[in-house]
């Protein structure tokens, strides 16, 4: 299961009716699309080194001085003797479509150069026939210490619950073009190195910079959506704190209250953001997933004109106070249901083994040639750990395509399928999609 080389493993659909096959470790949640058909036989007949193939195109003389003045070499060799790697190259148009030049790349640091190339190389030799409709994931050699995510080779310290984050690349193929993140790098041009092999492409792979959240805060088309959880969460602790009030006979802190009731609530960054919560320096931080955005006017098309609508529809339709008998927070607000769905795949919902709670949680990072039915339909959101088969939580969504049109509804569900109408806004713990209305889940009504 543990391949240093390629950190990608392949994932077989879950479709038989009397068991569930786990093939991933308890800890391994890397999306890997389905092995189709035989294997084809490959054999490399390469003559020429990485870097050799790398000199012979005239169309990447930037990447080239980029390669030449970082340290990669030796970065490949101290991976261990027989490393091989693969490598995203740029052509030197689609480089000065962002601005960078061979005088960009004097500029830089050893350190810089190394950094840029690392971006766009990562370990094992990942020939053009591995790739298919679905995306497999490699990670680049470029880490970000910042970020720390669920272990997946466990080289590390023995007992260490993460991995340093590395950038991430999604590969497909797709009408003969190759996908990096959902987004078309040109056509499929592949050479074989004798250490690895090359990959041309015909735009630049953008490294991402911001968190879902903060994605989604600078976006600008996902106010309502953003600011309603966030002052929901502060209305949650204001009811709690005016119940507790008469009940303890004084008025406690938000951080008090916390101290007694630390899960009382999910703070609404979690999953979005970088965790800093109390096991900041020993587990991981963040959550790789992809979010479903509904917009402002999806909002308002669902009646809600203005964030306070929604903060007055859930203090209409919640049911969240203080329990003076059991002494314990209870209840939720209408929304925490709504966007279960839209951000956290309807885990709301999710069964539950009375002994060990939910399934671990199965990859959630998909790209929009991703978003396929007969990928995902019925695909497994929780599955394996230590709870029993039965208890898998199997896709609540809906995926379908109108013509071109990528759309999706919540199953059972009476509304119409919704329209993803942009996809793919990459962020450094996946993608956001953004849909035309709001998911509504069997029975629900706004009104």
């Amino acid at each position: 299961m543990k391949n240093k080389s390629i950190n990608a493993v392949w994932h077989i659909l879950l479709l038989c009716t009397t068991a569930v096959f786990v093939l991933l470790s308890c800890q391994k949640t890397e999306f890997m699309p389905e092995l189709v058909g035989e294997e084809v036989p490959y054999k490399n007949e390469a003559s020429q080194d990485v870097t050799q193939l790398l000199t012979k195109h005239s169309e990447a003389k930037v990447f080239l001085a980029a390669w030449q003045k970082s340290n990669i070499v030796a970065l490949i060799k101290a991976a261990g003797v027989n490393t091989k790697v693969t490598i995203l190259v740029p052509t030197d148009n689609a480089l000065k479509q962002v601005g960078i030049t061979l005088e960009t790349i004097q500029k830089m640091t050893t350190e810089e150069a190394a950094d840029f190339i690392q971006f766009y190389s990562f370990l094992g030799d990942l020939n053009q026939i591995k790739l298919g409709k679905y995306s497999l994931m490699v990670r680049s050699m470029l880490k970000n210490k910042n970020y720390r995510v669920p272990f997946y080779d466990n080289t590390e310290p023995v007992g260490r619950r993460y991995d340093i984050y590395a950038y991430r690349h999604y590969l497909a193929v797709k009408d003969g073009d190759l996908l990096v993140n959902g987004k078309s790098k040109g056509k499929l041009a592949y050479e074989p190195a004798t250490n690895g092999g090359v990959y041309m492409l015909e735009k630049v792979i953008e490294k991402p910079t911001m968190t879902i959240l903060e994605a989604l805060i600078a976006d600008g088309r996902f106010t309502f959506f953003v600011e309603s959880q966030r002052l929901s969460e502060e209305m949650f602790y204001k009811k709690m704190l005016d119940d507790i009030e008469p009940l303890w006979g004084y008025r406690m802190s938000k951080e008090e209250f916390l101290s007694y009731y630390p899960e009382a609530r999910a703070p609404y960054q979690r999953g979005w953001d970088v965790d800093s919560g109390p096991s900041y320096n020993e587990a991981p931080n963040l959550t790789l997933t992809a979010t479903f955005a509904p917009t402002d006017d999806a909002f308002r098309k669902a009646g809600f004109n203005s964030v306070a609508d929604i903060l007055a529809f859930n203090a209409k339709r919640g049911d969240v106070r203080y329990d003076d008998i059991y002494f314990e927070p209870r209840g939720a607000y209408p929304t925490d249901t709504l966007f279960s769905f839209h951000r956290n795949w309807g885990r709301v919902f999710a069964t539950k083994d009375p002994a060990y709670g939910i399934a671990l949680s199965n990859n959630t990072v998909f790209y929009s040639n991703d978003l396929d039915p007969v990928l995902l339909n019925d695909y497994y959101v929780n599955v394996g750990g230590p709870g029993q088969v039965q208890y898998a939580y199997k896709m609540p969504l809906s995926f379908s395509k109108n013509a071109n049109q990528i759309q999706m509804k919540v199953k059972e569900a009476e509304q119409a399928p919704i329209n993803i109408i942009d996809t793919d806004i990459n962020t450094v713990n996946g993608p956001i999609h953004v849909v035309d209305n709001l998911l509504l889940p069997k029975g629900f009504k706004l009104k």
